[in-house]
């Protein structure tokens, strides 16, 4: 498929984890599991995407293994998130993404030395410009090299952050098509 995607939290999801809130004075803490999981989202979206652009004939049910680093956000992606508010949220927001999508999931974990590349993906710092420090990623990361980026449709953005921030529960069934209608694009 080779994709890659970086997504800034905004100021309003970021002052709620721990890295700007460890007294929880500003209100409840949003956990690293939390924004794990939305990641893993975000993955299934882009996959589909990338099936839903470039079908494989031979296989019209194909099965994407996702990997990942955070073994709770790997458990919610397999079956459910039960006591966190935003992870049932964001779990209901996967039910809409998988109604009546062929393609199907597989999660596996991975070691955080062997995710290197996410996690230096994932460390851009904000400037507004994310591709400024692409030419060093590549640099490191040569595998990188054709690949494109996928971004999220507005509509999937907005539904992650009502149920990261807000703790909004969708009904799938009323999102499922907007959703899979426009999971995103891509760019090269």
């Amino acid at each position: 498929m080779k994709f890659w995607w970086y997504l800034e939290w905004p100021p309003e999801v970021r002052k709620y984890t721990l890295k700007y809130n460890r007294t929880k004075e500003n209100g409840e803490i949003i956990s690293i599991n939390v924004l794990e999981f939305a990641g893993m989202i975000i993955n299934y979206a882009a996959a589909y995407h990338f099936y839903k652009e470039s079908p494989d004939t031979s296989d019209p049910h194909p099965l994407v293994r996702l990997f990942g680093d955070n073994s709770t956000a790997e458990s919610w992606m397999r079956k459910s998130c039960t006591k966190s508010m935003p992870g049932r949220a964001l779990g209901r927001l996967l039910c809409a993404l998988m109604i009546g999508n062929p393609v199907g999931l597989d999660i596996e974990h991975v070691t955080s030395e062997d995710n290197d590349l996410a996690d230096a993906i994932s460390r851009f710092k904000s400037n507004g410009d994310t591709l400024r420090g692409l030419p060093a990623l590549l640099q490191e990361y040569p595998q990188l090299r054709g690949c494109r980026r996928f971004q999220p449709s507005s509509r999937l953005l907005s539904l992650l952050m009502e149920a990261i921030s807000q703790r909004k529960l969708i009904d799938p069934m009323d999102v499922n098509s907007r959703v899979l209608t426009d999971p995103g694009r891509t760019t090269t």
